[in-house]
């Protein structure tokens, strides 16, 4: 796949191009796969007298909050769009920011709908006998700060699509720039619940903030690479001005997300009793997971420096390129790791057989 940005045969008549969906659609189906393989690989062995949920709440779990994080991200990236391209009186420019608003308001009513759903599911997991009641709703809200952090993240989704519908009627910086901050304030509630909320006090605010980090720069990174693959691709001068940027943000995102990736893996590791390193990269579930992103992050890392070394220079001076297809490569992988870590986060550090 080619991305050819020169005209050939001189002017061609304004108009909207139409989105390259091949690089999203590809980033939500490695997240699907990636998280439907881990959970098949990582179940639990039924235990005598101890109830399990049915299988379709067992994946449906994980598979509701990983596209809950994809349509998470997606808002996030969608709202960065204005701040990479500027404000220039361009009627291109202006068709593609109401699409990123259009588009946006679609990633927070998934992104509220996924929160709703996976509260529900949330419910049946927990209390698999009685199934999904009114009595065990209520019960699981108020026993459980994970619920609780959807609700509050759905509320959030709810505001998140009510600035999008303001930025389609008026494109301008406002919207965008309180988008994203109302995005990156619906990462919050879901950052408090999982293994770093479990660690010890010495540790404990260390962890935190390095997870906040960590997320914080995946989720810009992969909402905006999505972003511009979605709507940029068909748009070749506003892809050379946006292109530069994002690769700047992007380095510095997969610095961030490496170094923190890195401690948060160590400190649970090395806090968690009766583990033993490195041993039990091998030996445990969670080490395998640890191990399969870690090489996910490694080829991002190889095709996003070929990308900067060798695509962007072209890209910017309006050569042709092999942009679209490494895009949707990383996409991919980028899907694959999010799915990843939606079930690392739901996985035990102990060996596999304890």
């Amino acid at each position: 796949m080619t991305l050819d940005i020169r005209s050939h045969s001189g002017p061609r008549p304004s108009r909207t191009n139409p989105p390259t969906v091949a690089g999203p659609v590809a980033g939500v189906l490695g997240a699907v796969l990636a998280t439907s393989v881990a959970v098949w690989l990582t179940r639990s062995a039924p235990v005598p007298g101890v109830v399990l949920p049915p299988e379709a709440v067992r994946f449906g779990v994980p598979l509701a909050r990983v596209l809950l994080d994809l349509a998470l991200t997606a808002s996030v990236g969608l709202s960065l769009l204005p701040i990479l391209l500027g404000q220039r009186h361009d009627p291109a420019l202006h068709r593609v920011l109401r699409a990123a608003h259009r588009g946006t308001m679609i990633a927070a009513v998934t992104w509220l709908a996924a929160a709703l759903v996976s509260v529900a599911l949330g419910t049946a997991e927990v209390a698999p006998a009685p199934g999904i009641t009114p009595a065990t709703l209520a019960a699981y809200v108020s026993e459980f700060p994970s619920a609780q952090a959807l609700l509050v993240s759905a509320g959030i989704a709810l505001l998140a699509a009510a600035l999008a519908a303001v930025g389609i009627r008026s494109p301008s910086p406002l919207p965008a720039r309180l988008l994203v901050a109302t995005a990156g304030l619906g990462l919050l509630p879901l950052l408090v619940t999982g293994h770093a909320g479990d660690l010890p006090a010495r540790w404990h605010d260390l962890t935190m903030v390095s997870m906040q980090l960590h997320v914080y720069a995946a989720t810009a990174w992969a909402g905006g690479l999505a972003a511009i693959a979605g709507l940029l691709l068909g748009h070749p001068p506003l892809l050379a001005r946006a292109l530069p940027r994002f690769s700047q943000l992007a380095g510095l995102c997969l610095a961030v997300v490496a170094t923190t990736g890195v401690l948060n893996a160590l400190v649970e590791l090395a806090t968690t009793p009766g583990v033993r390193l490195p041993s039990v990269l091998l030996t445990s579930h969670y080490g395998q997971l640890v191990l399969a992103k870690a090489s996910c992050l490694g080829a991002l890392g190889l095709l996003g420096g070929y990308i900067r070394v060798r695509l962007l220079p072209s890209v910017a001076l309006g050569r042709r390129t092999a942009l679209a297809g490494w895009v949707v490569g990383e996409l991919a992988i980028l899907g694959v790791a999010f799915g990843l870590a939606v079930v690392l986060g739901r996985t035990g550090v102990l060996p596999s057989g304890d």
